[in-house]
């Protein structure tokens, strides 16, 4: 299953806006992190990773120094377990290496590969479902499930102030299709010249 989230963002008028995303799916949990000597080590009950599985984090409120949430690490043999696994930052590698802590909820996941997926995202007014603009969607990383959302300042520029609603679709090749982002666009007014 494709991780549905939530995410509001603020565009304004006259201006591009710019979205990178990461679509995931089989989120789980993780219960801790452990760091031995700089080796985190990330613990998750039955988890089902085998080494060479991408795996991306996100969460957290403290994240280790060397940790950077939302990129694609590999599950490593070392220190594999049915409960537990430690990442690479390349295909093959040896452990990455942390410092500091972590603390809060932290989420691993697998990226969804969007090879020949079609992705729809619009902006529709919250009480009437009136589409007032849409997206322009490109897949940036495939393989790693990373797209890219953008809209130009003509197509922002006559919005009206206010909040919105905005989701994303994503359609596979066998014509499923999974909402998998929504939140608020809030549509905020600009200064500066025009020219």
């Amino acid at each position: 299953m494709i991780y549905p989230a939530t995410h509001n963002i603020t565009i304004l008028q006259n201006s591009t806006w710019k979205g990178r995303f990461r679509a995931t799916q089989n989120r789980q949990t993780l219960t801790s992190i452990s760091i031995d000597s700089g080796t985190p080590t990330f613990n998750c009950g039955c988890h089902g990773l085998i080494a060479d599985t991408k795996v991306v984090f996100t969460g957290g409120t403290t994240v280790p120094c060397g940790l950077v949430l939302n990129t694609v690490y590999y599950v490593i043999a070392a220190g594999l377990t049915a409960d537990a696994f430690q990442v690479s930052a390349t295909s093959g590698g040896s452990s990455i290496s942390v410092s500091g802590s972590a603390v809060g909820t932290f989420y691993a996941a697998t990226p969804l590969d969007l090879t020949s997926y079609t992705i729809d995202s619009d902006v529709n007014g919250l009480n009437t479902s009136t589409q007032v603009m849409t997206f322009s969607a490109s897949i940036t990383d495939a393989a790693n499930g990373e797209f890219q959302l953008t809209v130009a300042p003509a197509t922002t520029a006559p919005i009206t102030e206010g909040r919105y609603g905005y989701d994303i679709s994503l359609t596979s090749p066998s014509g499923e299709r999974y909402y998998w982002v929504k939140g608020t666009a809030t549509v905020e007014k600009t200064y500066s010249r025009n020219t």
